[in-house]
C-alpha cells in the first residue's frame, strides 16, 4: 500500500480554523505527538486496519490543521474503507491547504475507489492547476535571512526561521542570519575574563561571526558586550510565547549555506518535584533531543547545560549523579564544591564556564578558528582542550582528565589559553565516530520488567548507552569507531572513566582498536569523587601517528537505583528486588517505574533457570515458569504443570515528594492473559 508520510512541510496557506494560533515555533512542542500519531497510522497501515488509521490521521490533522499531507492521508484511508464522501472531502481539504501532487492522485492506489467519480477528477485538475502556480510555504520557503551586524543583536522571528523533520534526526528549527561585519571604528577592548592574559593574543573582532544565546531567560545570561564581536541572540515576543527561547537548543543558525558558530548556556531544570530534571538529563532521556544535540554539535553550536541539580554529594534523595549517559555533543557545569543546593552557586559556574570557551575561541590564530569551522570541529576542539587541562590530572588517558561536569575552578585556566593561541590547523582533533555492531537485548517480562522495550536510550555517533536491564551479571557488547575522514596509521584506545576497572574488560578484536567488545559487570551503587554513581563509561580516544589526539567518545553502561541485585558464586541471579525505601533513593522515572515485588529464581542441577518466586509485600508468594507464566499447578517433583500467560501494565499511584507533597507516578502491575493451559513439552521449547 502507498501512503504519504512526507509530513511536517507544514503547508499553510489558507488560515484554516485553529491554524491562526500555531506558529513555525510551536511546532518542536507538537512534534512529538505528531511522530505518535505517525506511528499509529503505519502500524495500522499494516495491518489492514482502515478504522484505526483514520482516528490516527484525524487527530493528527487536528493537531496540525495547516498540514495538506495528513488531510491527504485521511482521504485515502477512507477510500480505502468506503466512505467515499468523507475521502473527496478531505481531498478538498488537501487542496484548500497547497496539495498540487496531480501525477499522486492519479496514481495513488489507496485511491482508486474514487477515480471514476466527476468529483475526483475535478480535483485532479485542480491539483495540476495548483501545481503550475504552486504558492511558497510560508513556514518553510518564505524564510530569508535577517541582515545583522556583528556585534549587534540577532532576533529570532517567524519571518526568518523555519523548520525541518528529518527522520533521522528529529525535528529542528533553523534561523538564517546574514551577518556583515561592522566598520573598524566599532571594535572594543576585550573586556572578558582573564583579560591580562587574552589582550596581547587578539586580534582585532576576534568573534566577530559568532553567535552566543541565552536559554535560561537570562538567568544566568553571559557578559556578551565584553566580546569584541560576539552576536548576541534575542528570541522575539511570538518565540517567547511558544517557549522557544529557554531549556535545551532545539534549533541551527545558519546564513542559508553554512551553519554559524554558535555558543550558548542555560541553568534551566525542568520540572519540578517527582519528575525534575537538568537539561543534560532530559536530552540524554530523548531519542529526538539526542538527535538533535549531535547535530548541533557537529555544525559547530556548542551550549553548555548546568548539572549540579543532577550531580550532587551525599546520600539525600536525588543526590549523586544521575546521568545515564556521557554526551560529549554539548558541556556541562557543576559547581563541584557545593555540598547541597542550598550551597551551590550554578550560575556563577556556569557564566564562567561558557566565558572561558569564549575566551579560548577569542586567542585562537585565525587561521586555526576558520579550519576549525571549516571542518566542523568546535565542539571537539573545545572538549580537548578542557579535558587536557583538568587540574592534578597531566595524563589524557586517565579517568580523571574526563569528569562528566566542570567547573572552572579545576581547570589549568591559564594553560588552557596558551593551548588555544598555539593551536594550529593541523592540531586539530581528528573526528570519530561510534556505532554497534553487535548487541544481544534481553527479552522484556522474561529477563526484565519495565515498560521499555529495549536497553538502548538514544544511541549517537558519540555515544552509546546501554540501561542494565537483563538479569545477567555481565553485559557484553561489540563496537566500532571509526575516523570521519581516512587517515593511515591512526590507533585507538579505550580506558575506563567512570566506575571500578576491575570490572570492566576491553577486548581489543583488531590490532588498532577499532572494533573492541566491551565486558561490563553490573555496578551497583558505588562511590567515585565523592558522588554516588551507578555508572560506567569506557572513553575511546583516537591517536594519530604525529600524537595528536581526538575528543573523546563514550560508551555508558546504567545500573537501575530503583532495585537491588544479589548474584551466587557462578554469576547467576539470585535476587532481584524492587522493594526499596522510595523515601531514600531516586531513579528517573523516564528510565523505569515502580515494582512492588522481589523475585527469588529457581535452577536445575545443570544450572539451567527453572523460573523465580515472586514475594509481594503482604507476604503472598506466586511461582513462574522459565518463560515468565504464572504457575497454577505443580507435579509432585514441583514441577510447572499448569500455567497462566502474564501480561504487564503501568497504572498511576500516589507518592510522597521530599517537600511533602502527594504526585501520581506510574507503577507496574502483573495481570493474567488468559486461562490456565496444561505445560507440555513443545509448550516449554517455544
Amino acid at each position: 500500500m502507498r501512503f504519504r508520510i512526507v509530513l511536517m512541510v507544514m503547508v499553510a496557506l489558507t488560515g484554516s480554523v485553529g491554524f491562526a494560533a500555531q506558529t513555525v515555533f510551536d511546532l518542536p512542542a507538537l512534534f512529538p505527538q505528531h511522530v505518535r500519531y505517525l506511528s499509529q497510522f503505519t502500524a495500522a497501515l499494516r495491518q489492514g486496519d482502515w478504522l484505526t488509521a483514520e482516528t490516527a490521521a484525524r487527530a493528527a490533522s487536528k493537531l496540525l490543521p495547516g498540514d495538506a499531507n495528513w488531510q491527504y492521508n485521511v482521504a485515502c484511508v477512507c477510500a480505502r474503507s468506503g466512505a467515499v464522501e468523507e475521502a473527496l472531502k478531505a481531498l478538498r481539504k488537501a487542496l484548500e491547504l497547497g496539495f498540487s501532487g496531480a501525477a499522486q492522485l492519479e496514481k495513488d492506489e489507496d485511491l482508486a475507489a474514487l477515480r471514476g467519480l466527476p468529483a475526483f477528477r475535478e480535483l485532479v485538475a485542480q491539483a495540476a492547476q495548483l501545481a503550475a502556480n504552486a504558492p511558497e510555504n510560508p513556514l518553510v520557503a518564505q524564510a530569508q535571512p535577517t541582515p545583522i551586524r556583528m556585534g549587534g543583536e540577532a532576533s529570532v522571528t517567524e519571518a526568518n526561521t523555519q523548520w525541518a523533520w528529518d527522520p533521522s534526526s528529529g525535528g529542528y528549527l533553523t534561523t538564517l542570519f546574514a551577518l556583515f561585519s561592522p566598520s573598524s571604528s566599532e571594535s572594543s577592548e576585550y573586556r572578558g575574563p582573564y583579560a591580562e592574559i587574552v589582550r596581547p593574543w587578539l586580534v582585532p573582532n576576534a568573534l566577530a561571526g559568532v553567535l552566543y544565546v541565552n536559554r535560561d531567560a537570562d538567568a544566568c545570561v553571559v557578559r556578551y558586550e565584553n566580546f569584541p564581536g560576539l552576536t548576541p541572540v534575542v528570541y522575539s515576543e511570538e518565540a517567547q510565547r511558544a517557549k522557544a527561547h529557554i531549556g535545551a537548543a532545539n534549533g541551527l543558525f545558519s546564513n542559508g549555506r553554512t551553519p554559524l558558530p554558535t555558543v550558548g548556556n542555560s541553568t534551566s531544570v525542568k520540572g519540578n518535584s517527582f519528575f525534575w530534571r537538568s537539561i543534560g538529563r532530559s536530552v540524554s532521556s530523548s531519542p529526538d533531543a539526542m538527535a538533535t544535540a549531535f547535530r548541533l554539535a557537529v555544525n559547530n553550536q556548542l551550549y553548555v547545560y548546568d548539572a549540579t541539580a543532577d550531580f550532587l554529594p551525599g546520600e539525600a534523595p536525588g543526590a549523586g549523579d544521575n546521568f545515564h549517559t556521557y554526551n560529549p555533543a554539548f558541556l556541562l557545569s557543576v559547581d563541584a564544591d557545593a555540598a547541597d543546593l542550598k550551597q551551590a552557586h550554578p550560575k556563577a559556574v556556569q557564566r564562567g564556564l561558557t566565558e572561558l570557551v569564549l575566551a579560548a575561541v577569542a586567542v585562537m590564530p585565525p587561521e586555526t578558528r576558520q579550519a576549525m569551522w571549516a571542518q566542523g570541529l568546535f565542539v571537539p576542539t573545545v572538549q580537548r582542550l578542557f579535558r587536557q587541562h583538568v587540574k592534578g590530572f597531566p595524563d589524557y588517558f586517565s579517568s580523571g582528565a574526563h569528569p562528566v561536569a566542570f567547573d572552572p575552578e579545576q581547570l589549568e585556566v591559564e594553560a588552557l589559553l596558551q593551548a588555544a593561541h598555539t593551536l594550529r590547523p593541523e592540531q586539530l582533533p581528528p573526528a570519530i565516530r561510534l556505532a554497534v555492531r553487535q548487541d544481544s537485548m534481553p527479552i522484556r517480562y522474561v529477563d526484565y520488567f519495565d515498560l521499555t522495550t529495549s536497553e538502548g536510550v538514544a544511541d549517537t555517533p558519540v555515544c552509546v548507552t546501554r540501561i542494565l536491564r537483563g538479569r545477567g551479571r555481565t553485559r557484553r557488547l561489540t563496537v566500532e569507531v571509526a575516523p570521519l575522514r581516512e587517515e593511515p596509521g591512526m590507533t585507538f584506545r579505550w580506558f575506563v572513566v567512570t566506575g571500578q576497572a576491575e570490572h570492566v574488560r576491553i577486548r581489543p578484536l583488531v590490532a588498532s582498536g577499532s572494533l573492541v567488545t566491551l565486558e561490563v559487570d553490573a555496578p551497583g551503587d558505588f562511590m567515585q569523587s565523592g558522588v554516588r554513581r551507578r555508572r560506567v563509561d569506557v572513553a575511546c580516544v583516537a591517536v594519530r601517528p604525529d600524537g595528536v589526539v581526538s575528543a573523546p567518545v563514550f560508551v555508558s553502561f546504567r545500573a537501575l537505583g530503583n532495585e537491588r541485585r544479589v548474584y551466587d558464586a557462578q554469576g547467576r541471579i539470585q535476587t532481584m528486588d524492587y522493594l526499596m525505601p522510595e523515601d531514600r533513593l531516586y531513579e528517573d522515572p523516564v528510565l523505569s517505574i515502580s515494582k512492588r515485588w522481589r523475585d527469588d529464581y529457581l535452577y536445575a542441577p545443570d544450572g539451567t533457570c527453572k523460573g523465580w518466586n515472586r514475594t509481594r509485600p503482604d507476604g503472598s508468594v506466586q511461582r513462574f515458569d522459565r518463560l515468565g507464566r504464572r504457575v497454577v499447578e505443580q507435579t509432585a517433583e514441583g514441577a510447572p504443570k499448569r500455567v497462566v500467560p502474564v501480561r504487564y501494565a503501568p497504572r498511576t499511584v500516589p507518592r510522597q515528594t521530599t517537600d511533602g507533597r502527594t504526585v501520581q507516578v506510574l507503577e507496574l502491575i502483573q495481570i493474567d492473559a488468559g486461562e490456565p493451559v496444561d505445560v507440555n513439552g513443545e509448550r516449554e521449547r517455544l
